[in-house]
């Protein structure tokens, strides 16, 4: 399943610089309003393709996949519950995006227990999630 981890790297590295990118624009007071905006639209997407890949997942696990189904589900309702009430909520949305990314983080961390990722990987996702937060904190403290 995990057979190019460089071009896994490369991608999901990649994926996170849209979300620092609109967090510099946000500090440098280049379309504040824009950006923050933006960077809700852009995690809802990246949440629910990550959302989207616990699905794969639920499939070729062995044991039951229904509380992983379920994760996956509640993670993209609440991604796309965010997007629609950020406009009266912004901060909070924002905070939602950032339960939303750890919840995603914790059943990758789930997954991995049970031997069914690499290290690796793991270890990739904790980092990026760590900057995808990181990015949403700079926004956050700046709308």
């Amino acid at each position: 399943m995990y057979r190019d981890p460089a071009l896994t790297k490369l991608l999901t590295y990649a994926g996170a610089l849209p979300f620092w990118a609109l967090a510099v624009a946000q500090a440098l007071g280049y379309q504040p309003t824009l950006a923050a905006q933006a960077i809700i639209a852009y995690g809802t997407g990246i949440s629910c393709f990550m959302a989207g890949t616990l699905w794969s997942q639920a499939q070729i696990r062995a044991q039951d996949p229904r509380l992983m189904l379920i994760v996956s589900n509640v993670a993209a309702l609440a991604a796309i519950g965010g997007l629609l009430a950020y406009p009266y909520i912004p901060t909070l949305t924002m905070a939602l995006h950032v339960g939303v990314f750890l919840v995603l983080l914790a059943a990758d961390l789930g997954i991995h227990r049970k031997g069914d990722q690499p290290a690796w990987y793991l270890a990739l996702r904790r980092n990026v999630t760590l900057l995808v937060i990181a990015a949403y904190m700079v926004v956050m403290i700046l709308t």
